[in-house]
């Protein structure tokens, strides 16, 4: 296990999400750098979810918590008179709820973001009017412009009073013998969870509420986005979410990892302490290996990364809708927006996880930190070495990983990218919107398509997997006699 700390590239930032229990509690988890973290997660804080989730950031559309009065004063600290507030921004404000209107007209300027009403009855209101001031000596309190909205609403004694919001900053450290978790907040409406560095360690409870959140005080759309587990938080200080959703997690070294039927398994601690293998991964690109036809001729013992790789994506254990893209230029998270709710039961796949067109240089040990040396070559360079035609060449003679995955998900409906198409009508039969891969007939779209074809395709999707077993959970026991060919 790794005892401090290391920040690579490669890290995801720390991001959080609800959940819930069987009681139908609300909590709130920080998934920390290295995961857990669920497939499909955003890019989240707990600060930013404690008022509501913001659904769409260019329509200022937040779907709120209906928070009670007493969870709302939970979630604010220092009271104070307008005249005491230093910087105006990220702030909770009181107003003199008879000048509504005059708030509401002077809240529509540009130098103000109003970015959401706590409580309409108590006229609280978060804003930022940092536009409103100017910048003074350091030390000093902002000044207020003289021409602002802020200034206007201050005249007017529309303003009683500023809160400012509590800070919900976590961290944790090893201290030679347990992680030490450290808080900034001593008091929250939610069961707040925040999981270690080291994703050997379950996540620990920082907080036990007074008022805890319901489930239904959050808008159906988000209840539905809640992540639901099957315990109750004040008899489980410590769980695995992993356990009940797939998961992404940062490698450490001395986790053990096995690959079962094409899926990567970690040895991760389950809820209550005992060990099992969890499903990471369905697809591993590093499985091309076995099918590349170009290994010989670079000399490889192993897949090193030395290709241009493109790596596949999923949201989903048992997905119904593949997805066929081109090896370069389709990015997916754009295409998963443009389909919506057709995403989360889709895998994407490249026709060529890897373009072995060009083994990358080895280095002596003096070259590791050469700045000359291109680590890895970037989608225009390829495009400079690799033709249509050989793109081609290339799928004909590797295509049976392709082949593998589709026989191996059996999916009920087929979707293929613009950059895809060529390539696929040029090695495939495809005829009536349908497409016949090895010797088996599937459903078949052009993502273009989609909107064309949205109710075909929903209804399809929304078909039982009917692919090869994927078990979540391997015990111990199970996966050394799988090891072991039993």
């Amino acid at each position: 296990m790794k005892l401090h700390k290391e920040y690579p590239a490669t890290h995801s930032m720390s991001t959080a999400w609800y959940v819930a229990d069987e009681d139908g509690n609300v909590g709130i988890m920080d998934f920390n750098e290295n995961g857990p973290v669920p497939w499909r997660m955003g890019d989240n804080s707990v600060d930013e979810l404690v008022f509501g989730y913001e659904n769409d950031y260019e329509k200022k559309e937040y779907l709120m918590v209906s928070l009670s009065n007493e969870q709302i004063d939970d979630l604010l600290t220092n009271p104070h008179s307008p005249e005491e507030e230093e910087t105006w921004w990220d702030c909770v404000i009181q107003i003199d709820v008879t000048k509504e209107n005059e708030f509401l007209e002077l809240a529509v300027h540009p130098d103000i973001d109003l970015e959401f009403c706590v409580s309409k009855e108590r006229g609280l209101y978060s804003i930022d009017a940092y536009r409103c001031t100017s910048e003074t000596q350091k030390g000093e309190k902002y000044q207020i412009l003289e021409t602002s909205s802020l200034r206007k609403m201050l005249d007017k004694n529309i303003i009683l009073q500023v809160f400012k919001k509590q800070s919900f900053w976590m961290d944790d450290d090893w201290d030679g013998e347990k992680v030490v978790h450290t808080q900034s907040f001593n008091s929250a409406p939610y069961y707040i969870f925040h999981q270690p560095y080291w994703s050997e360690f379950l996540p620990e409870c920082m907080n036990v509420p007074e008022h805890p959140v319901k489930l239904e005080q959050l808008p159906e759309s988000l209840q539905e986005k809640v992540l639901k587990l099957p315990i109750r938080f004040e008899e489980t200080k410590q769980f695995q979410i992993a356990e009940w959703h797939p998961c992404n997690l940062t490698h450490c070294s001395d986790t053990p990892i096995n690959v079962v039927d094409g899926c990567e398994y970690m040895l991760l601690p389950m809820t209550g302490g005992k060990k099992a293998y969890l499903n990471t991964e369905i697809i591993l690109v590093s499985e091309f290996f076995k099918y590349c036809s170009e290994k010989e001729k670079y000399g490889c013992s192993e897949c090193r990364n030395y290709c241009y790789t493109r790596y596949a994506d999923n949201d989903t254990e048992h997905p119904t809708v593949l997805a066929i893209l081109g090896p370069l230029s389709d990015w997916i998270p754009d295409m998963k927006e443009e389909i919506g709710d057709i995403a989360p039961r889709c895998v994407w796949l490249p026709f060529l996880p890897k373009i072995p067109y060009k083994i990358k240089k080895r280095l002596k040990p003096s070259e590791l930190s050469s700045e000359k040396y291109e680590y890895d070559p970037s989608e225009r360079d390829i495009l400079k070495h690799v033709s249509g035609r050989r793109l081609l060449e290339l799928f004909r003679k590797n295509k049976q990983w392709l082949e593998d995955q589709v026989a191996r998900f059996n999916p009920r409906v087929i979707l293929i990218s613009g950059a895809a198409e060529a390539i696929m009508e040029a090695v495939y039969p495809i005829r009536d919107n349908r497409i016949e891969i090895n010797g088996v007939s599937y459903p078949m779209y052009l993502l273009p398509e989609v909107e064309t074809h949205r109710e075909e395709i929903e209804r399809l999707a929304a078909m039982p997997y009917q692919g090869k077993k994927i078990p979540h959970i391997i015990s111990v026991e199970e996966m050394e006699r799988i090891k072991q060919g039993k």
